[in-house]
């Protein structure tokens, strides 16, 4: 099973790679920092056939900003990089990582009135080493 190496593997290449900084998180912190992004579900299919074991990872990437101006433009900005960032992986510990592709971004005004949102979503095939 693929475990938690995946999501491992996003954190490292999103941690600094935008203009969220080092606001990459699992669980947010209570200081509460913006612009952010935390890593989100993931769903994992097994994709196993009768020559060796593979896995469909889906995961969702949550991009958060709340500017001053109300503008979507920072957060439209940041889950570009995102894309950018998590497309830039090659290795995942342990497994083959075998393709990665961005599937969609959604960008939404949160119900708060404050916050602008995108959940960008990824498709990984992931094979055992």
């Amino acid at each position: 099973m693929i475990g938690a190496e995946f999501q491992k593997a996003q954190f490292a290449a999103l941690n600094g790679a935008t203009d969220a900084g080092a606001n990459v998180f699992d669980q947010v912190p209570e200081e509460n920092p913006f612009p952010r992004i935390t890593i989100g579900d993931e769903q994992v299919i097994d994709d196993t056939n009768t020559c060796q074991a593979a896995w469909e990872v889906f995961s969702d990437v949550h991009c958060w900003s709340r500017p001053e101006s109300g503008s979507k433009i920072e957060v439209k900005t940041i889950a570009a990089q995102v894309v950018t960032a998590v497309l830039g992986i090659t290795e995942v510990a342990g497994f083959t990582l075998v393709s990665i592709a961005h599937q969609t971004t959604r960008f939404f005004r949160d119900p708060d009135g404050l916050t602008e949102h995108a959940v960008v979503s990824f498709r990984a095939l992931i094979d055992p080493a």
